[in-house]
């Protein structure tokens, strides 16, 4: 008995182990594969389910980048801008990309107090919680000036500009130090370290046409020897200058000389404030302190910050030191004005016998008379629609480094204010960074506004825009429609109140009240006009278009015109 409960052990022993090595099988590391695809169509339409019987959601333009997410027949499901939907696999192309397994990887550190860590990358998200200096976070994603990390409490977007990059490379992935860097833009920041912080100082500019032995590389930023005794970082963006194995032929400067003596040198570009490609959107580009001008209010005045958040700083300019934070919500009573020739900077008492200077060129806060702390009453029954002029992919017309939907959106928030300082109900047509509709095209985009006052139930419509021509081209001119619109009395009375109103504000020529069968005029549905405040194209014109004081000041008329015509009714 003994013996046979042996062998039946044995075989027990033996069938195990067989059926054991069957199923085992070594693990191999080796690279994988992640599989993109390319639009070749000029544009391709993202649908909500895979048949062309669907609805079209938006259209992907070509050569965009998608990556799989699901396929069925021959659709394949993606994500593009946002949004997930359907595609036709005959118009793509695929893009096999290599990933080893040994990549690089990224972390950052923050190097401000209180930052916010936000649900999406823009000012305008739910910050989900702030994060100390020091905070360190992996890098899941980039996007338009903001970096997405996870830390070891939140998972969320915060500024670049706020944070200090530091990638972990390994040994098998190639180097870029001992090749060249070749600037291709006017101008390059050369910076202390290998950060765009306002708290990274810039030591110095490299010009177009130098190049330089990169020395050290640090993520997207390398290190140069741009003077003969001095060393520093530069952004090392493919949109800032190119790296090669080889050193050019030729410069188009010494790289060894400092270039002191050249004072049109223009510095990194400043991009358009309608994107959010400045990390800090609420902060101007710094101006020479001695070129300001001091003034106190001569009414008690009030900012009010209505989105995102500002930076509370002890000088009026970026280079002063970051002693706050005003969030959306808050609001200050104005103790002086520090303005320059192209931004302007408010102080007041943030805290008990604390005072600091928190930037007034931005559209996430606009100044009032009105005491936020009191909700007067509404004193009218009317609904007000305002149109911010283009936005999205729409920029505008543009000039001196500013664009038309920046500035119009800036224009309309401060006219809404005054508005509904006044009682009156009002509506605005777009956010600060899109259009209207996600369509790409301006008919649908433009009926997407003139559907918003149907849909509101309002009485007026009023488009906000900036004049475009030669540069000797300025003035003030209002638009209605003549035919096509069923009130052309009502909007040519409109027109008139309006322009009468903040025409002598603005302070440029009188080019009058004008009829045109501009899209949006013509198909309201209610009293519509156009307003083309100012020429952006024009040197005086733009001065003022771009000073939030003058801002605020015509925004006021604006509203003062649309409640002199509902007086008139």
């Amino acid at each position: 008995m003994k013996t046979k409960l042996v062998k039946m052990f044995s075989i027990f022993l033996l069938c195990t182990t067989l059926i054991c090595s069957y199923f085992y099988q070594p693990i191999h590391t080796e690279a994988s594969s992640s599989i993109s695809y390319k639009v070749t169509a000029s544009q391709l339409t993202l649908r909500e389910g895979p048949s062309t019987s669907t609805k079209k959601i938006t259209l992907i333009p070509k050569s965009t980048k998608l990556t799989k997410i699901s396929s069925k027949g021959s659709w394949i499901k993606v994500k593009y801008s946002g949004k997930t939907g359907w595609v036709s696999s005959q118009y793509l192309s695929k893009v096999t990309t290599k990933v080893n397994t040994a990549a690089t990887s990224k972390t950052v550190t923050t190097n401000v107090s209180n930052l916010n860590i936000r649900s999406g990358a823009a000012v305008s998200y739910k910050s989900l919680g702030k994060l100390a200096k020091g905070t360190k976070g992996t890098v899941l994603d980039e996007k338009s000036g903001w970096v997405k990390i996870k830390t070891t409490k939140y998972t969320g977007w915060v500024s670049k500009s706020y944070v200090t990059f530091k990638s972990t490379t390994s040994s098998n992935t190639a180097s870029n130090v001992g090749k060249y860097y070749y600037i291709t833009i006017a101008s390059l920041n050369v910076r202390e370290k290998a950060s765009s912080s306002t708290s990274t100082a810039i030591i110095g500019t490299v010009k177009k046409g130098n190049e330089f032995k990169i020395l050290k590389e640090s993520g997207t930023w390398v290190q140069i020897q741009y003077t003969t005794t001095k060393k520093g970082w530069v952004s090392a963006k493919s949109v800032y200058g190119k790296i090669s194995s080889k050193k050019h032929t030729s410069q188009t400067s010494n790289p060894n000389k400092p270039d002191e003596e050249d004072e049109d040198t223009e510095v990194e570009p400043t991009p358009d404030p309608s994107e959010p490609e400045n990390p800090t959107p609420e902060e101007p580009t710094d101006t020479p302190e001695d070129n300001v001008v001091y003034t106190k209010p001569s009414k008690t005045e009030y900012i009010v910050i209505q989105s995102g958040y500002l930076n509370i700083r002890s000088k009026p300019n970026t280079k002063g030191n970051i002693l706050s934070e005003a969030s959306a919500g808050d609001y200050y009573t104005v103790l002086q004005y520090a303005t320059y020739p192209s931004n302007e900077w408010v102080e007041v008492m943030y805290a008990t016998g604390k005072t600091g200077w928190v930037s007034n060129n931005t559209s996430n806060s606009y100044i009032t008379l009105t005491n936020p702390a009191t909700n007067p009453p509404a004193e009218s029954n009317k609904t007000i629609v305002l149109d911010a002029g283009h936005g999205g992919s729409d920029p505008g017309s543009g000039g001196g480094g500013y664009n038309e939907a920046a500035l119009t959106y800036a224009f309309t928030l401060k006219t809404k204010s005054h508005l509904e300082s006044m009682g009156y109900t009002v509506y605005t047509t777009r956010g600060q960074y899109s259009a209207c509709s996600s369509s790409t095209n301006k008919t649908v985009d433009l009926q997407c506004r003139v559907n918003v006052a149907k849909t509101k139930k309002a009485d007026i419509f009023v488009s906000i825009h900036m004049n475009s021509a030669t540069s000797t081209a300025k003035g003030t001119e209002t638009y209605y429609a003549a035919s096509g619109n069923p009130y052309p009395t009502r909007s040519r009375q409109l027109a008139s109140a309006v322009h009468n109103a903040y025409q002598p504000t603005m302070g440029s020529t009188n080019r009058g009240v004008k009829t045109n069968v501009f899209y949006v005029n013509r198909m309201a549905t209610v009293p519509s006009i156009l307003l083309e405040v100012g020429f952006i194209s024009n040197v005086e014109d733009r001065s003022k278009l771009i000073n939030a004081t003058h801002q605020n000041n015509v925004s006021r008329s604006i509203a003062q015109g649309i409640h002199n015509y509902f007086q008139m009714q």
